[in-house]
């Protein structure tokens, strides 16, 4: 079986993160392998949250990995609270330089840097993101990392420096949301009918079906497919009023299954 290292937070409440990676990459058929870099009571969007911060625990948790000398196919990254544990993370992708890497860039959304993100940190996703072959920012985030307002400039930025595919998430087309995956000499957006409510967590689940595509044989463009289908379906059919307790996706992980079945 393949490996995939998550690299991200873990909240106990809110469909997010390590919480909405690992059955992603599970139902693929592939190892999901986590490294949590904070452990939250809930995620961050509700009106309070209790967090342990890891960073100090990292390197040594990469440290171990090391010594059962395995080898990881891919490398998904996200939540970061600390702009050493992105230092322990490339460590840890050049000891790994044939897997795959997808960076998600959390750093912000609607127009706003979330709080408590620091330059220095922001600085440091940047570096991260830059040097990932995959980057999944939402619109703001594409902002951040570029200067650049427009999305096919932003991308474009980020491709002549070297990254492979920009899916960029998240972006409004009248009564539609979607995604839109740009490499050199190719892109396309997909959309699916918005369901009204910004949920939580929608970029873990798009990143990981990405992922799990890709390590499945899928190229960028029918992963991004796949995921903003899935995405779509289950939040039309999400039951919670509360956009932070995020997308009821457990559901409709047979789908995903299926998918990685037919592609085998």
């Amino acid at each position: 079986m393949k490996k995939c290292a998550l690299i991200n937070d873990i909240s106990g409440f809110g469909k997010c993160s390590l919480g909405a990676g690992i059955p992603i990459i599970s139902v693929y058929g592939i190892e999901a392998h986590p490294i949590p870099t904070a452990v939250l009571s809930n995620q961050t969007g509700y009106s309070s949250f209790k967090k342990v911060d890891l960073t100090e625990h990292m390197g040594s948790f990469f440290s171990e990995w090391k010594k059962l000398g395995v080898h990881f196919d891919g490398i998904l990254t996200g939540y970061f609270s600390d702009e050493r544990q992105i230092d322990a993370v490339l460590e840890f992708i050049h000891a790994n330089e044939s897997a795959v890497i997808l960076a998600d860039p959390v750093m912000g959304d609607l127009g706003k840097r979330y709080k408590g993100f620091s330059d220095s940190l922001c600085d440091k996703i940047t570096e991260l993101a830059f040097s990932a072959d995959i980057v999944t920012p939402n619109v703001t985030e594409l902002y951040l990392l570029t200067g650049e307002n427009d999305i096919e400039k932003g991308a474009r930025v980020m491709l002549d420096s070297g990254v492979k595919t920009v899916i960029v998430t998240g972006i409004k087309n009248k009564n539609d949301i979607g995604n839109a995956v740009f490499e050199k000499g190719a892109e396309k957006a997909y959309y699916a009918p918005y369901s009204g409510v910004s949920y939580s967590g929608t970029g873990d689940l798009l990143s990981a079906v990405v992922m799990g595509g890709l390590l499945s044989g899928k190229n960028a463009f029918s992963a991004v497919k796949t995921a903003t289908d899935f995405i779509s379906l289950a939040a039309r059919n999400t039951e919670t009023a509360n956009r932070n307790d995020g997308i009821d996706f457990e559901k409709y992980l047979y789908t995903l299954g299926r998918d990685a079945i037919e592609k085998r």
